[in-house]
């Protein structure tokens, strides 16, 4: 979530944040599968201690991600609304709450709220691994990309050869060969006239 936690705050927060490079970011748009369809709803819906939910590693994720955005102080262990509930083998999807989730998380979903916020970074550039495990993340990317060209948001986006978390580190790898270089490229280390770096 490094990656997109340092786009949302550069989209918000251009006036501290001129430049930002998200190394594979996930949480960029809709993937290839329902993305409610991801966490365990049985574990979610009775769980009687937040350690329940970390039996399964999305059910966790998902948890995280509605207590961000569907909080409900009402509604202990997890203290959050169910944006879904199985039916049987049938998920029922709460569309007011998807929709919530969906408008507040995804940064695709921002685009338009902070599209006149990017077009003034001086450097934006993100990059995704061709061969990760989770292909959500490869298609929301590739969204990603063309959404921010239809607001006219100058950017740089990369697919590369790989899997997620690989090529990164070493005299090879990403951080030296593509994130340094780019901010030696965007960064400013003096004032302009608006104080900003």
């Amino acid at each position: 979530m490094g990656g997109y936690g340092a786009i949302r705050f550069a989209m918000k927060y251009p006036e501290v944040f001129g430049s930002v490079y998200g190394l594979h970011p996930v949480g960029t748009g809709s993937g290839l599968k329902i993305m409610l369809a991801l966490p365990n709803w049985t574990i979610l819906e009775n769980a009687k201690t937040l350690s329940d939910v970390r039996a399964d590693g999305y059910s966790t994720i998902f948890t995280g991600i509605f207590q961000a955005f569907l909080p409900n102080v009402h509604k202990p262990p997890l203290y959050i609304d169910l944006a879904a509930h199985k039916n049987g083998d049938d998920l029922v999807i709460d569309s007011k709450l998807a929709g919530r989730v969906r408008d507040n998380f995804f940064l695709e979903s921002l685009i338009p709220q902070y599209a006149e916020n990017m077009k003034s970074l001086r450097g934006f550039r993100f990059d995704w691994a061709r061969s990760d495990p989770n292909q959500d993340h490869v298609y929301s990317n590739q969204a990603f990309t063309h959404k921010l060209n239809e607001f006219g948001i100058a950017h740089e986006a990369e697919e590369y050869n790989g899997t997620w978390g690989e090529q990164y580190w070493g005299e090879e790898g990403r951080i030296s060969t593509e994130v340094l270089p780019f901010f030696q490229r965007h960064l400013v280390f003096e004032r302009n006239d608006n104080g900003r770096r």
